[in-house]
């Protein structure tokens, strides 16, 4: 998900901060009212099978992306994916493996998964409008971001948020090797998204575009204590978290961080209730890596380590955080969330399990 919406341009106009020129507001007011954005738009593909959702994206959603990105910094502009018989076959194969659950929340949910190149960022959640009403929104995907096996981009998402190559470093884990391919990479990148829009759905967290203080939603009161614009809030670990506000993810050489800061980072980060590192940067990614934590490590037994590299060595280890007592409140409530479908949970927590320090 990007770092910037239309509801900060929308608060800067309203209370006049700068100005933007013409072109600007013509723009924003365009993506407002744009097409991609209302229901009827896909009326046509609702009732159908989600795997028939996936697809190329059309000239609406290019336009769409390429405005959003244009208004929002990005330089890169989409493209309609060029989609090979065999990378369609793993989108498909990771949404048969999913849950029933979860495969009930894509089918609920999701009007479509559009597939893109050059978007700037591995995947894009954006909710239709009036979607308090149709609890509907639509993925985007990045063929080109998701062309790595799943170990290979876990590992290569950890490391953006710093620059240089440096003595430390991230190895990630999420999948034993005999499942560790691209497939695997496109299930957990999709269960992330779908988090996103289930997030807004549940009323777990606000929508983005409306925003909304943490304290009066379930799930953001748990570690948020302020919203400050819609990326951005002040978290009950701050005090001590002081450089969790220049986690960048995805910016690589233009980081704010070195990767001499990894070690202590992660340090920090295992004092707190945040599932992932991404899951630190805002209060809309704590809750898409809590659920996507859950499904991959709760539902589907699979592993997810963090293991943070000094000179070769791991000096530091994190093994499904989510098991671990210090998660109790986010894990019951992502147990209410999935109970409505009689899920049995197939691990969970392990009272003795915990981190370095």
């Amino acid at each position: 998900m990007k770092y910037i919406t239309t509801l900060i341009l929308l608060f800067i106009i309203a209370v006049g901060v700068p100005v933007f020129a013409a072109d600007e507001e013509a723009l924003l007011k365009e993506l407002e009212q744009h097409q991609a954005r209302l229901r009827s738009t896909w009326s046509g593909l609702l009732g159908k099978d989600i795997k028939e959702r996936i697809q190329p994206a059309p000239d609406i959603i290019i336009d769409y992306l390429r405005k959003d990105n244009e208004l929002n910094g990005y330089t890169e502009r989409p493209e309609k994916a060029k989609v090979d018989p065999s990378f369609l076959a793993d989108i498909h194969g990771a949404v048969d493996e999913l849950p029933k659950v979860v495969r009930n929340h894509l089918e609920a949910h999701v009007v479509a998964v559009f597939l893109v190149e050059e978007l700037g960022t591995t995947g894009y959640g954006e909710l239709l409008k009036n979607f308090d009403e149709n609890r509907l929104g639509f993925i985007v995907l990045d063929v080109d971001f998701l062309n790595r096996k799943a170990n290979e981009w876990i590992s290569w998402r950890e490391n953006s948020p710093f620059t240089d190559k440096g003595v430390y470093a991230v190895e990630a884990e999420i999948e034993l090797e005999g499942n560790n391919s691209r497939k695997a990479a496109i299930q957990y990148i999709l269960l992330h998204e779908l988090g996103h829009l289930v997030g807004v759905a549940k009323g777990a967290h606000p929508d983005w575009f409306a925003g909304g203080d943490p304290k009066h939603w379930p799930f953001t009161k748990l570690s948020w204590l302020a919203h400050e614009s819609v990326f951005k809030g002040k978290s009950k670990y701050d005090s001590f978290f002081s450089n969790r506000d220049k986690l960048k993810f995805y910016t690589f050489q233009k980081a704010p961080l070195k990767s001499e800061a990894i070690d202590d980072i992660y340090r920090k980060l295992s004092r707190t209730d945040f599932v992932s590192l991404y899951a630190a940067t805002n209060m809309y990614d704590d809750f898409a890596e809590t659920y996507a934590m859950y499904v991959h490590v709760i539902l589907q037994n699979k592993p997810w380590i963090i293991r943070v590299m000094r000179k070769g060595k791991a000096v530091r280890e994190i093994r499904e955080p989510i098991l671990e007592n210090r998660f109790i409140k986010k894990k019951e409530y992502m147990d209410e969330l999935f109970k409505e479908k009689n899920i049995e949970p197939s691990r969970t927590p392990d009272p003795k399990a915990h981190n370095e320090s």
